[in-house]
């Protein structure tokens, strides 16, 4: 029964949001003020001020800060998580490549993209080995490859190489594989 008393307020409440505020609206909405953590209330105005009687309570564009920055969406990072990932945890691949791509730029003092696209598109194969039946014999034959499946084969590629190196952490090791196949050095 107090539930039913509180669902007509709330939604009374909704529609004093849709109109636009008068002073006797505005007395009567309960404080917001409250909720906002105590960092972001300073920002916010307080007081009559506030709430002007000719506007609309309208949502304000989104103000980002400069310091959050998006993670940009590229298919070859997205993949080579999609790799990584174990048990579904993709927050720890996600952060395993960033810390990837972030010791690739301390070793090599470039950008870690474009390094990490020449080593795959390095390693990458154009075909590979698919084995036909032609009337009693199976027969060897290459097989073409699009552009996604021979990205994932090299990035699985340099991900196996990378295991077989001494190092303890698998950024260090991915990193320095990166390195040696574009180099040449590495056995991918």
């Amino acid at each position: 029964m107090i539930l039913r008393a509180r669902i007509p307020a709330l939604g009374r409440g909704l529609l004093h949001l849709r109109r636009p505020l008068s002073s006797t609206t505005a007395s009567t909405l309960p404080a917001a003020t409250s909720s906002i953590p105590p960092s972001l209330a300073a920002a916010a105005p307080s007081g009559p001020s506030a709430i002007s009687s000719t506007s609309t309570a309208t949502p304000s564009p989104v103000q980002f800060s400069p310091v959050f920055i998006p993670p940009a969406e590229d298919p070859l990072l997205s993949l080579l998580t999609n790799i990584i990932m174990r048990d579904g945890k993709r927050h720890r691949a996600a952060r395993l490549v960033t810390n990837t791509l972030t010791y690739l730029h301390s070793v090599t003092l470039a950008a870690p993209l474009p390094i990490l696209r020449e080593a795959v598109r390095l390693a990458s194969p154009a075909v590979k080995v698919v084995t036909l039946r032609k009337s009693a014999k199976n027969v060897p034959s290459p097989w073409p490859l699009n552009e996604r499946q021979s990205t994932k084969q090299a990035l699985r590629w340099i991900l196996a190489a990378s295991e077989k190196r001494s190092d303890k952490s698998l950024t260090h090791r991915l990193a320095k594989e990166v390195i040696a196949v574009v180099r040449g050095d590495s056995d991918v």
